[in-house]
């Protein structure tokens, strides 16, 4: 039971990546058909806003699935850099 927890904890993990880098590439195909002349005015205009709302629903998929790890990660961080500038300025009070 604990190994297929952590299995599907590692599937979801990549899977939430797999979306964050289709956000990433999704920049690219915007450009790549705002900048082709084969396409009709409305054409550049239209598609590249329905590929940045798809990469609006990768990106927020992404974070779902690979975040709370993050988060979390980046959260201990943040706290420890916290206090390590709480500690500096209470030295520097000090002194």
């Amino acid at each position: 039971m604990k190994s297929s927890n952590l299995l599907i904890s590692i599937l979801k993990r990549i899977l939430g990546i797999g979306f964050l880098i289709l956000n990433y590439l999704c920049y690219g195909v915007m450009i790549a058909l705002a900048a082709d002349s084969s396409l009709s005015a409305n054409e550049r205009i239209i598609y590249p806003i329905l590929v940045y709302i798809l990469s609006w629903g990768f990106l927020l998929a992404g974070i779902y699935l690979a975040g709370p790890e993050l988060v979390n990660k980046m959260k201990s961080y943040y706290v420890l850099l916290k206090s390590k500038v709480i500690k500096r300025r209470s030295n520097d009070k000090q002194t």
